[in-house]
């Protein structure tokens, strides 16, 4: 496969992954800080659109926060959404990810299904009919489900008519990836949130040892609805929001299609197809450093994360995974 190709089908992956996870977590932020509100908190935020909202922590989740301060003046809900939904200097906002994905995509026309392209294009088509005046208008909700359900199609439609070969595991090296990045980012920093006055290792771990707090659990509710998790987790854990078992779930679950563990092995056997080398094998520096970042998810137990400090150990993850792109980008994709 030319490696033009390769990238585009690679980044088709990512930018719709990326779309999607923002829809989640803006939806998801939006509305359990609505449901938080205090009458006297609505009060206050007609008053000043800057409170009690606090968009800060997603701002630092997609990693725009730097990008955002230095263009708007007020972290207000509409400036905010503005800029996750329609900025198109944002190169990370919705409409800007799906208007890279469409361009990926008509690129690759006669190598993915017809259905494919045109999903991607009809959807982007009907972003361009969406503005923050209409968001406010009509439902934020209505927004974020519409990308959130264009971006389950296209998945639907990938898993049905794309035969088992490169295109396919470009693509979905590109999605797990994305997905396995934006899973530690998010509680990382909604952990950061929850916790922002911990002072060393011990105090962490008995912070989260001892969370029980109702706004505390209705923020890691926030989590795993975020990931589309929620479901699952209270069908895996009959025992109630356990922080421990939620990082357990998200990070080191093998099965759950979200949790950081489950998108290495995915992006691990992508990668040994892709060269056609031996899984347990590494033929090159991405399966060398996918392979033990895997090995590392699949023997290190909660407690252990917990005991030496779930930021550090999320944050070596996210720079493990920036080291990963690279080496994808540069082993295979440069021309």
């Amino acid at each position: 496969m030319l490696s033009r190709d390769a990238d585009s089908c690679y980044w088709i992956g990512r930018y719709i992954e990326r779309s999607e996870a923002t829809a989640r977590m803006v939806d998801v932020h939006y509305h359990a800080a609505l449901e938080t509100f205090l009458p006297s908190s609505l009060e206050d935020r007609y008053e000043d659109p800057e409170s009690p909202l606090k968009w800060r922590s997603l701002l630092e989740i997609s990693g725009n926060a730097e990008d955002f301060s230095s263009r708007y003046t007020r972290e207000n809900d509409r400036d905010v959404l503005n800029y996750f939904c329609f900025d198109m200097q944002n190169s990370n906002s919705i409409a800007s990810t799906w208007k890279f994905a469409r361009e990926n995509a008509r690129s690759m026309r006669e190598q993915i299904a017809s259905e494919m392209w045109e999903s991607v294009n009809i959807t982007y088509l009907q972003l361009r009919d969406w503005n923050v005046d209409r968001l406010f208008l009509e439902s934020p909700h209505e927004f974020f489900s519409m990308v959130k359900n264009a971006s389950h199609l296209f998945q639907g439609i990938l898993n049905r008519t794309m035969v088992m070969g490169e295109t396919r595991d470009w693509l979905d090296l590109g999605r797990f990836s994305e997905r396995a990045d934006q899973t530690a980012r998010l509680i990382d920093v909604k952990y950061h949130d929850l916790f922002p006055d911990r002072s060393d290792e011990a105090d962490e771990a008995d912070d989260i040892h001892t969370s029980g707090d109702p706004l505390d659990l209705h923020e890691w509710i926030a989590v795993l609805k975020s990931v589309s998790a929620f479901e699952m987790y209270r069908k895996t854990h009959n025992h109630g929001i356990n922080p421990i078992s939620i990082v357990d779930f998200l990070i080191l679950n093998h099965s759950f299609p979200a949790s950081v563990r489950h998108c290495t092995g995915r992006v691990n056997n992508c990668l040994h197809r892709i060269s056609g080398s031996v899984v347990g094998t590494t033929f090159n520096e991405p399966e060398r450093l996918v392979g033990r970042l895997l090995a590392d998810l699949t023997y290190i137990s909660p407690g252990e994360i917990i005991s030496s400090g779930l930021h550090e150990f999320l944050e070596d993850v996210q720079s493990q995974w920036i080291s990963i792109g690279s080496a994808i980008a540069t082993t295979f994709l440069s021309y």
